[in-house]
């Protein structure tokens, strides 16, 4: 029994460890920094703005974890119940980033009361936006055991809504900018610091020297 607790343990370390390279962070400052830049690239390149949105932030995750932390630590390979897990998080959290940007982009660019009609003007989807992220965001981050996702949750919900009215006042784009531009770099600048941190840490293995005599 001690030894089946104890190998739970070890994965749920393990897990854990999987999100100390800053790859998350940095992820999630590029993607806040995206959504600041949002209104200045939708009027030089329009529609295909949103490619900028949705591709950077996940290339350099993917990137990153390929090239940066499996080089370094391997990749772990969990129980059945967690790889399971893990797929139906991955699932659910591309639906709801997904949405979450579609809905933000039509927020940002003040989209919703034209095409929805009064009926949507106002405070009201920004609010029902961010308090959905904010929960949605939150039950992730606790089923995953990743405190950071809820922060990050916590950041972009809120700027949802401060980003509307702030439209109100000083328009676009310096409204996405205060409210996703500066969190954003301070967290891409979070990441970073954690990223060259476990650089020191796990410095790359030296390759093994095969002797043909043995």
């Amino acid at each position: 029994m001690n030894e089946k607790i104890n190998l739970k343990e070890i994965e749920k370390k393990a897990y854990r460890f999987t999100f100390q390279d800053g790859i998350y962070d940095i992820m999630f400052g590029v993607l806040l920094v995206s959504f600041a830049l949002a209104p200045i690239i939708r009027e030089l390149i329009g529609l295909g703005y949103i490619l900028f949105l949705v591709i950077p932030a996940p290339l350099l995750f993917t990137l990153g974890k390929k090239y940066i932390t499996t080089p370094r630590i391997g990749i772990v390979k969990f129980g059945l119940k967690r790889q399971a897990s893990y797929k139906k998080f991955v699932t659910i959290s591309v639906i709801l980033v997904t949405l979450t940007v579609v809905l933000l982009i039509l927020t940002i660019t003040n989209i919703f009361p034209g095409t929805f009609g009064s009926m949507l003007d106002g405070y009201a989807v920004p609010l029902i936006i961010g308090i959905s992220t904010i929960i949605g965001m939150g039950v992730f981050a606790y089923i995953k055991d990743f405190p950071h996702l809820w922060v990050y949750g916590v950041i972009i919900g809120l700027g949802i809504i401060v980003a509307e009215v702030l439209y109100k006042t000083v328009g676009s784009p310096l409204d996405g900018i205060i409210t996703f531009g500066i969190p954003g770099i301070l967290v891409l600048f979070y990441g970073v610091v954690i990223l060259f941190r476990f650089l020191r840490k796990y410095p790359l293995p030296k390759e093994e020297i095969v002797n043909d005599n043995y």
